[in-house]
């Protein structure tokens, strides 16, 4: 699916969207000659569609709505432990300098070469949904820069101690922004939407609508509806890659505004 994630949402809603009301359309066509050779009794047939598509409305609607939902609660967690890591980077920038003159300098060169690596490495990673690892050096230069650094009982202590806790919240907010790479809808639940939108296509061809055109309309509108949802649907499944993704501009702000302002 990378294809899908990479290509712009310009060409690929355009494209879904009329290939799946072309699809649904279609199906339509196969399908109304042999509804109308079955259908003997208009009143029974159609109490009896009416019911099921009824049921299977609620059920597919219920589904795509609690998919809709989760999908976009993981891209709000994504975008929020994103805008969290950038902010603990930037509150352990300001902290370090605090420390001495070797000590701090040293690490804030090291968190400059992080925030570089994250926006220009880590990320285009993450588009791809693979784990981001190209900033583990740079964490693990700072963390040796502060096993290194010893402090005086006093206020000395009391700055490193809040330097060393805010590089501890930094690391919990990384770590929950590279696990945010892996979130996605299972692959079951996506063929069950499918299977969905399928029969939900069969079950509308099985009216039976005497205008051929007045059908396809009723048809083509639903369709261009649920097509619309499964699209943006699928498109904020992986938070980190397509049309509606997060990128990296949290940290890109703090760069210019703490980091560099600093410089």
């Amino acid at each position: 699916m990378e294809w899908f994630y990479e290509t712009p949402i310009w060409i690929t809603l355009p494209l879904f969207t009329i290939g799946f009301v072309a699809i649904s359309c279609g199906i339509v066509l196969a399908l109304r000659p042999l509804v109308q050779k079955l259908v003997k009794n208009g009143k029974e047939w159609d109490r009896a569609l009416a019911h099921v598509i009824g049921t299977f409305g609620v059920f597919f609607g219920i589904l795509l709505a609690l998919v809709a939902v989760s999908v976009y609660e993981n891209f709000a967690y994504a975008r929020t432990t994103a805008v969290d890591e950038a902010g603990e980077v930037g509150t352990l920038y300001r902290a370090t300098t605090l420390l001495d003159e070797s000590n701090g300098d040293a690490l804030r060169a090291t968190i400059d070469d992080y925030m570089h690596a994250v926006i220009e490495l880590d990320w285009p990673q993450q588009e791809r949904g693979i784990l981001p690892d190209a900033s583990d050096a740079q964490v693990d230069e700072m963390e040796g820069h502060l096993k290194n650094i010893t402090a005086e009982p006093g206020d000395e202590q009391a700055v490193l101690q809040q330097v060393l806790e805010t590089f501890d919240t930094f690391i919990e907010t990384r770590r929950a922004r590279i696990d945010a790479t892996a979130l996605a809808l299972p692959p079951l639940l996506w063929l069950v939407i499918w299977v969905g939108a399928f029969v939900n296509v069969v079950l509308l061809a099985f009216i039976d609508v005497q205008s051929r055109r007045l059908h396809l309309l009723m048809v083509g509108l639903l369709s261009l509806f649920i097509g619309l949802v499964i699209f943006v649907t699928a498109d904020m499944d992986h938070p980190y890659a397509g049309a509606i993704s997060v990128g990296p501009g949290a940290y890109e702000r703090v760069l210019v505004q703490v980091i560099d302002a600093e410089d």
